[in-house]
């Protein structure tokens, strides 16, 4: 797989195999028929991964016990900041979705390098939030307070 890579990219001009490798685990792709496709699955799959996180845990929570208390972690500064994190990854779902529908290596490749000009600081943005919901996880609270319980 890691050599039909190095052709496609010198091809399309894309990143390093270790990198998207690294950020993707594209190695674990089974089939390399159609290869830049896979990977685009693969970046859409985490893409779609920390869009649900960030959508249950500091967007929009659903009646889960945990995404109800995870969501009063973030004040409102922190969701609007969130959001725009949020948006970004959408974009880039929806651009998936563009170039699975194309079905062509070039809008694929597209895809897969505009991913990758972003994904690092994306990922130290989102990761900040992350760390604050663990660390919430280890503070003394009063359920009835946070979650608003009636019980």
């Amino acid at each position: 797989m890691q050599k039909k890579y190095e052709k496609l990219k010198k091809k399309y001009r894309l990143p390093s195999f270790d990198d998207i490798n690294n950020e993707f685990e594209i190695s674990s792709i089974d089939n390399d028929d159609f290869l830049l496709r896979e990977i685009r699955r693969k970046i859409s799959e985490k893409i779609e991964a920390y869009t649900k996180f960030l959508e249950e845990q500091a967007l929009q929570p659903s009646t889960d016990v945990a995404n109800m208390y995870e969501f009063k972690v973030f004040d409102d500064e922190e969701r609007r900041e969130i959001f725009n994190i949020y948006k970004r990854l959408m974009f880039f779902s929806r651009f998936s979705i563009e170039a699975g529908l194309y079905e062509n290596d070039e809008k694929t490749a597209e895809f897969i390098k505009s991913v990758l000009d972003e994904w690092k600081e994306i990922k130290k943005k989102i990761m900040k939030f992350i760390v604050k919901v663990k660390k919430s996880w280890m503070e003394e609270k009063d359920i009835k307070e946070d979650l608003g319980y009636m019980g």
